[in-house]
């Protein structure tokens, strides 16, 4: 793409979406670990929380560090958003820069709202265990569902080179 070729290639950009792109992985990992988790039965209770919820907060912290990184990208430094950005209309009519633009962000938004939601709903807002955890496999496979949508609706490299 045209636009791609005003940025350094080892700058900053390339560095923030290595990074991003390899926390995709640990954030998807740790997604799978935190639903199978949910799925085990959880019948103790440990200073407030469910046994395992280690993995949640692990889930959570990746996927609140793969939002951090994306908005840094989404906010200056990806050519994509930018261009998609200074003509949102242009943008519509092109799948990738539509996808880069505003679907991407949606999904992710979505996703880390869905990992939230699951961790608050396993240490509170139900009266029984069983409920906390259908709520926390329903969250759980959902963020993984959506993050797998906006890590792999459009073609990208699966693993980047670190730059330099």
């Amino acid at each position: 793409m045209a636009c791609e070729s005003t940025y350094d290639e080892y700058g900053m950009y390339q560095t923030v979406l290595t990074l991003h792109s390899w926390n995709r992985w640990l954030a998807l990992v740790l997604a799978v670990a935190a639903t199978i988790n949910a799925f085990l039965r959880t019948p103790h209770i440990i200073d407030g929380r469910p046994r395992g919820s280690k993995w949640d907060t692990c889930f959570m912290a990746a996927v609140d560090l793969q939002v951090l990184l994306g908005l840094l990208l989404y906010f200056g430094l990806s050519p994509y958003s930018t261009e998609a950005m200074n003509n949102p209309s242009g943008a519509m009519k092109s799948a990738s820069l539509r996808f880069w633009g505003f679907e991407h962000e949606i999904l992710a938004f979505g996703s880390m709202a869905a990992v939230r939601l699951g961790r608050i709903f396993a240490t509170r807002g139900s009266a029984t265990p069983e409920t906390r955890q259908r709520r926390r496999i329903i969250c759980f496979a959902a963020a993984l569902v959506t993050m797998l949508a906006a890590a792999f609706a459009e073609r990208r490299p699966w693993f980047r080179a670190w730059p330099g």
